[in-house]
């Protein structure tokens, strides 16, 4: 199923992104790149995902990220409070309910969109590592497609 994105915020222009990808020294994905385009963040609906290959073990999107937009959901501010926690190929672009991030790799080598879990991320001083890193999906556009309504 393929996510209806809610309460999304003012479109992004090109130029907005491109200031921004400068800024990272990154390029986004392309398929990211049209989601911020049209919603630019946003509640997915559904928004439950389960980790790649792993039946069990997973988390919900509370919210994507936004550019240009207030601070507490703003792609650029959790790039810069996250850039020494996470590792360096990663941009965060969700977060859970609970405080953990969704990623996306902006590297051609581990593309694809990962879950953080800030309860085992690395001490302070040390060099994030991939080890509260799961992977959830191969590209964004996947991600979107993986999302389900959890029944309770």
């Amino acid at each position: 199923m393929v996510a209806n994105i809610i309460d999304f915020k003012e479109p992004i222009d090109e130029s907005s992104i491109t200031d921004f990808e400068n800024e990272i020294g990154n390029s986004l994905p392309n398929d990211y790149r049209n989601f911020l385009k049209k919603y630019n963040g946003g509640y997915p609906d559904p928004d439950a995902f389960l980790f790649l290959n792993d039946e069990e073990d997973g988390s919900s999107v509370d919210r994507f990220l936004s550019l240009e937009c207030e601070k507490h959901h703003d792609l650029r501010n959790y790039f810069i409070d996250y850039k020494d926690r996470i590792p360096s190929q990663f941009l965060p672009i969700a977060h859970d309910p609970g405080g953990n991030l969704i990623l996306i790799s902006l590297s051609n080598d581990n593309p694809g969109v990962f879950f953080w879990d800030h309860e085992f991320e690395a001490d302070e001083g040390e060099l994030p590592d991939m080890s509260n890193v799961h992977l959830i999906s191969h590209t964004f556009t996947d991600f979107l497609s993986v999302l389900y309504s959890q029944e309770f």
